[in-house]
Parts: structure tokens; sequence; C-alpha cells
């Protein structure tokens, strides 16, 4: 059941929406088939840096029917588009999209709002929501094996900056630097609970955590008690493809529809047990 990005989070509320990148139709399938089975929305994402190495003018419209016909309400969303990628957004809201997330995180305050506020224009021409970034989350988005030292010394989203950002935008949601990063870690990040809980005071839009592979499971559920209501996990899924693919490196059978359906199965398993934990506090 398709969905925009507002409206999936309002239905995930009290919990937060796990939202899955994705590489390829199986691994989406297997995100859809997790959470129909456990009954709760989900967020199926392409990643930027993925969109056109995935040829997703050819897959998009396979992602659309797979989520129209899911049981349960899902979004498909386009992750980390970076400023000089307007012309992405335009052809992913062309095709279907119906989350964009837009990165101006690294630019200045006001550019940030300027170019986060032009998107939020341009996808309500097509329905579809937004998210916006205050306080860059370190590592590089889609890259599995950057491990991170916990970012416990970058800074994280001013409150009072939230507020205006939200205001001057419009966003639907928006992702915050609580001490998460992209990819995986050596040790377990420290989660600022704190950072949550006073900008979600100030805000009227649920907030977002990306780079969710490695926290802790009651860091998470804290998280969401405090105002989360979107979490980004990627790295597992490309770090257990992995490892089924290792695990079958040294077999002398040709059956790869059989090694397709155990990486299947392993993805679904690992985003059953995140979708689970995200709408834990439901």
């Amino acid at each position: 059941m398709k969905r925009n990005l507002a409206e999936l989070l309002h239905e995930a509320a009290p919990g937060a929406a796990g939202c899955f990148n994705t590489l390829n139709l199986d691994m989406a399938l297997a995100v859809l088939e997790a959470a129909e089975n456990l009954g709760k929305p989900v967020i199926v994402g392409i990643a930027s840096r993925h969109f056109e190495g995935m040829r997703t003018a050819l897959r998009a419209p396979a992602y659309l029917k797979a989520i129209e016909s899911a049981g349960i309400p899902a979004t498909l969303h386009l992750d980390h588009a970076a400023p000089e990628q307007v012309d992405m957004i335009r052809e992913a809201l062309d095709l279907g999209f119906t989350s964009i997330m837009i990165d101006g995180s690294h630019l200045p305050f006001s550019e940030n709002v300027d170019l986060t506020a032009t998107v939020v224009e341009l996808a309500k021409r097509y329905g579809a929501g937004v998210e916006g970034e205050l306080g860059a989350v370190a590592g590089e988005e889609g890259v599995a094996d950057t491990g991170h030292d916990a970012p416990a010394a970058l800074p994280y989203t001013d409150a009072a900056e939230a507020r205006r950002f939200v205001e001057q935008t419009g966003v639907d949601a928006l992702a915050i630097a609580v001490g998460t990063a992209h990819g995986l870690y050596r040790e377990a990040p420290h989660i600022s609970l704190n950072t949550i809980e006073a900008v979600a005071a100030g805000v009227n839009v649920p907030l977002v955590m990306h780079g969710a592979t490695g926290v802790g499971d009651d860091a998470i559920r804290e998280s969401v008690r405090r105002g989360i209501r979107k979490i980004n996990f990627f790295s597992g899924l490309l770090q257990t493809g992995m490892d089924e693919v290792r695990a079958q490196a040294g077999v002398k059978h040709n059956d790869y529809l059989g090694v397709l359906q155990s990486t299947h199965t392993r993805w679904r398993v690992l985003a059953e047990a995140q979708i689970r934990l995200y709408a834990s506090v439901a």
C-alpha cells in the first residue's frame, strides 16, 4: 500500500519506521515480506550513490508494483540526495518515489534552508514527502566497511537551530546528529538521548536516526521513546549479504537460485528483527 513519507510515519507512530536502503528487487522484497509478517509500515530506499548504477529508471516500476501489492503501508524513498542532485530528485519523483531525503547538512545553515525548501516545494507538486538533515552524520553512506570509532566528539544538532530549520523549510521529517555514523563501528556509539529529547520538544515533525547498524537495542528503544520516528538501516544488510557469499565460497554446486534464496531469507530475518525493535515502544 503506497504512502508518502508523512503518511507512513504517522501510521508507524508511536514506534519508529525502519528505512532499509536496497540494491536490487530481491532485497526490497525481503524487506517488504519482513514488514508484512509483522504488520508494520516500512520504507524501502535507494541511496543516491546507487541510483544510476542500479539503473533505477528500469527497476522503479517493479519496486512500486511490489509496494502497491504489499499488505502494509510502504514508501519508496530516495536517500541522501546531495545539493548537486536536484535533477536526480526530479527523476525520482517522475518515476513515482513518494519520499525524498535532501542532504544539505554540510552547507551553511542558510544555504541548507534554501536548498531544502526548494526540494519541499518541488516534492509537494507530486504529493511526496521530504526529509531534511541538520547536523552532519559521520561516515560515507552506502559503504559498509568503514570501521568507525564511536563518533562521540562530533557536534550534535542544536535544538534551537532545528526549530528554525523546520519552520523555514516545511520538511516532513528531520534527520539529526546524535552520535551515529554511516557504516560499521569498532565499538558501540554513544547516543545523545538528551539531544533527541531537546530537538523533539521544539519541532512538530518526526525525527530521523541514520547509521543504526551497530547501535545497541536499548539505545534504539530509548531513542524512539525520546522522539526518533524513522531509523535508517543499510550496512547490516550489506554485511549479511556478503556473509552469505563468503559462506558459499567453498561449495561445489551450481545452484545459484538456492544461493539467492538463502540470501533472501537472511535479509528477511534481519529486517524482521530491526522492524520489531523499532516498533517495540508502540
